[in-house]
């Protein structure tokens, strides 16, 4: 794209051809030459983003988001994590009483996460304790937290003076990202689903919000059955998002197929190498780009696709800073992963090569 000086200096020299002298940058005809300058500058950067938003490749956004639904797809919004809480009395009472749906209970710390009541907790009379459901205010995985954690009540209730979460809160997961709605995006057009194939098993277990990666084997228990195997945002899929995706397979799957959801298994992968970097620049902060664009690739893997240490030398070749690098064979190597498991990143050590 022209720069600034690039198109000003242009026109400058226009208008020197056009009229024999050069114009004055005080002038009234050179300020105006700068004015135009700048709005040229903005017009190009504007239609340099729009071309970027033109392709699946380089969109992003909400304008991803349009290239998606021109192929049926939609971004996977966030969820929120849920869970169970148990609001206490000091001692029994001759009353009931009742905390109501909407009240809001916390973890503490510098970043408490709050929590609300979706239904309602009668603590009935000569009994101290009632349980409630609960839903994170935010979506995120945030909201997953760990068993005790939850022990603030932020909403006051009469009587009530403690809560805890006997178990962990789960199911919460972030918003698609767009290089994971990209993919998919990208993958719809090379792997076309029709209705019986691997594709389309692969497409519509994904569109259940929070499902990560996704294998299937067809015919695993004999003729007539689909097996799909899918992993959550955050780790392991949960009892809830695999009875989602049942739900969603039963009325997808064809007639008189039996298809059967279970959980990915994950098998870490440990990356272990060498490098050397461009004169210049930090070997520590060159690793950690590199160990981030490693977790990046990782994080893109669906089920059954195997590592490959070619393109894990494609990622860290991107990186800035990075003149050679080398593979220890001994430790590394590529990694064929089963349709019913995924890769996950293991341990990534990379030492400076002299």
């Amino acid at each position: 794209m022209d720069t600034y000086d690039g198109i000003l200096q242009r026109m400058r020299e226009k208008y020197r051809v056009q009229t024999g002298h050069w114009p004055d940058d005080a002038s009234d005809i050179g300020i105006r030459l700068k004015v135009l300058a700048g709005e040229l500058v903005a017009a190009f950067k504007e239609l340099d983003w729009l071309k970027s938003q033109m392709f699946p490749t380089t969109a992003a956004g909400e304008y991803l988001d349009l290239h998606a639904a021109q192929r049926g797809l939609t971004r996977g919004s966030g969820t929120k994590a849920t869970g169970r809480v148990s609001f206490r009395l000091p001692y029994a009472l001759s009353y009931d009483v009742v905390v109501p749906a909407g009240t809001v209970v916390s973890t503490t710390g510098n970043e408490p996460v709050r929590f609300t009541t979706t239904s309602t907790a009668t603590i009935t009379a000569g009994v101290t304790s009632a349980v409630a459901n609960i839903e994170a205010l935010e979506p995120g995985i945030g909201g997953n937290v760990a068993a005790q954690r939850i022990s603030l009540i932020v909403t006051p209730v009469a009587g009530v003076t403690s809560v805890t979460n006997e178990n962990a809160t789960d199911g919460g997961y972030e918003p698609e990202i767009d290089e994971h709605l990209r993919r998919r995006i990208l993958d719809s057009y090379v792997n076309i689903p029709n209705g019986t194939n691997k594709a389309y098993y692969e497409r519509e277990a994904l569109a259940v919000n929070g499902v990560a990666a996704v294998g299937v084997i067809p015919m695993l228990r004999g003729p007539g059955t689909v097996d799909v195997f899918v992993s959550g945002a955050g780790g392991a899929a949960t009892p809830a998002l695999l009875e989602q995706v049942r739900e969603r397979l039963r009325t997808a799957r064809e007639i008189n197929v039996d298809v059967q959801v279970s959980r990915l298994s994950f098998v870490p992968v440990d990356i272990t190498m060498m490098m050397k970097v461009r004169d210049g620049y930090d070997f520590g902060e060159v690793r950690s780009e590199c160990v981030a664009a490693i977790e990046d690739y990782f994080s893109l893997l669906g089920g059954g696709e195997s590592v490959y240490l070619s393109d894990i030398g494609e990622c860290v070749a991107h990186v800035d800073g990075v003149l050679n690098y080398s593979f220890v064979t001994a430790l590394s190597h590529d990694t064929p992963i089963p349709a019913d498991h995924a890769a996950v990143c293991g341990t990534i050590t990379i030492t400076e090569r002299e």
